[in-house]
């Protein structure tokens, strides 16, 4: 025998055939607007949804370093701005700048960047270089290395530095001040978190140890005494204008232990043991220990009175204003190119004004054109 329903079982019905279809159609939106997501994906769009999300603090950051002293300000500005403009995740982009020199260097640099756009941000720090930990004999060995005068700078020996000034950082991407960004900077950082374990990843040079000017046989009489390995000179040597560094490791093995020490046979030895300064100790504290990037990564050579193939510019990652000629002097066959990647100054309606005799702040500030006013030059009369 059937039996039949109740009334208060047949009320049941209708609500739950009103909950399937409110859970069926709940199901279909959902879907709609992931197949959505995912035809309109893009790495900026994942990064804004997380920060929306209130993810933030779960978003890695890309930590590029620079470091600069008052001659290579407009290098700085330049370069901020190509990295800006060439990534896919803005928001990622995390700029540490190094600056040598004393606190109104600090203050220089930030009114500089300002002139042209660019404001101190969670995204943008400057650091000052403070040396006040190095004593004297070893600041004045440091600057006895370098025999190029335009090179005797604080900001020459900085990143062997880095581990102390970043204490918080873990990699980093480190970039000399002369150079510019074309491609993506997050394709590099992609990049080495592929490679784990390997301490620095940089451009060969092509050139040996023997290239290079080092005293070989003393080099590797000390190495050996060392380390207890043998020092093979005829392996390839790196540019130390674009590395991919772990501060961590540098931290673990107390490189910094080895950095001194090479300095200090510097300064004993009767002859020079090698010609390129502290890139040298970093080829030889480095020695196997280090990966190879594509040469796009580092396209140098730009400062020098000759060209260079056009093809290698075209390609280029990172296009880097290596030896004398820096094109923000006006100097060199590739000044337009990088003029390119210079921010607007003064928003395109004056100049940025250096006062030499400012003394507390005032270094730079904008001039504006007879039809314009305001503190960048931002309104018009």
């Amino acid at each position: 025998m059937v039996r039949s329903l109740t009334m208060k079982e047949l009320s049941y019905r209708p609500r739950a055939m009103l909950c399937r279809y409110f859970i069926t159609s709940v199901y279909i939106i959902f879907m709609f607007v992931m197949i959505s997501w995912l035809v309109s994906y893009t790495p900026g769009n994942v990064i804004n949804a997380m920060r929306k999300m209130g993810w933030d603090s779960d978003v890695d950051y890309i930590h590029v370093v620079t470091a600069t002293d008052s001659n290579f300000f407009p290098g700085v500005a330049a370069l901020v701005n190509s990295l800006r403009i060439s990534t896919h995740v803005p928001e990622r982009i995390k700029i540490h700048v190094l600056v040598c020199g004393d606190e109104y260097d600090v203050t220089g640099l930030r009114e500089y960047l300002e002139c042209h756009g660019i404001k101190e941000s969670h995204l943008l720090e400057l650091v000052r270089f403070d040396t006040n930990f190095l004593d004297e004999d070893l600041i004045s060995s440091w600057e006895g290395m370098f025999v190029a005068k335009r090179l005797r700078s604080s900001c020459n020996y900085a990143r062997s530095y880095l581990y102390r000034s970043f204490p918080d950082l873990k990699k980093v991407i480190y970039l000399d001040s002369d150079i510019v960004a074309k491609q993506p900077i997050e394709s590099l950082w992609r990049l080495a978190s592929q490679l784990n374990g390997v301490p620095l990843l940089a451009v060969d040079n092509n050139r040996t140890y023997i290239d290079d000017k080092v005293d070989v046989d003393t080099v590797s009489k000390l190495y050996f005494k060392r380390y207890g390995r043998h020092f093979d000179p005829t392996l390839t040597v790196f540019n130390g204008g674009v590395l991919v560094m772990d501060l961590d490791f540098f931290r673990k093995y107390h490189l910094i232990d080895e950095v001194e020490f090479w300095i200090d046979q510097y300064d004993q030895s009767p002859v020079r043991l090698w010609r390129f300064d502290c890139q040298s100790i970093f080829h030889i504290i480095y020695h196997e220990f280090w990966g190879k990037l594509n040469h796009k990564w580092n396209c140098k050579g730009l400062g020098r009175d000759m060209g260079r193939e056009q093809d290698l510019i075209d390609s280029g990652a990172l296009l880097h204003w290596s030896a004398a000629n820096k094109p923000w002097n006006g100097e060199g066959p590739y000044v337009e190119l990088w003029k390119q990647y210079k921010p607007a100054e003064c928003s395109l309606h004056g100049q940025c004004h250096h006062n030499p005799n400012a003394t507390i702040y005032g270094y730079y500030n904008c001039k504006c054109d007879t039809m314009y006013y305001g503190t960048y030059c931002q309104h018009k009369r």
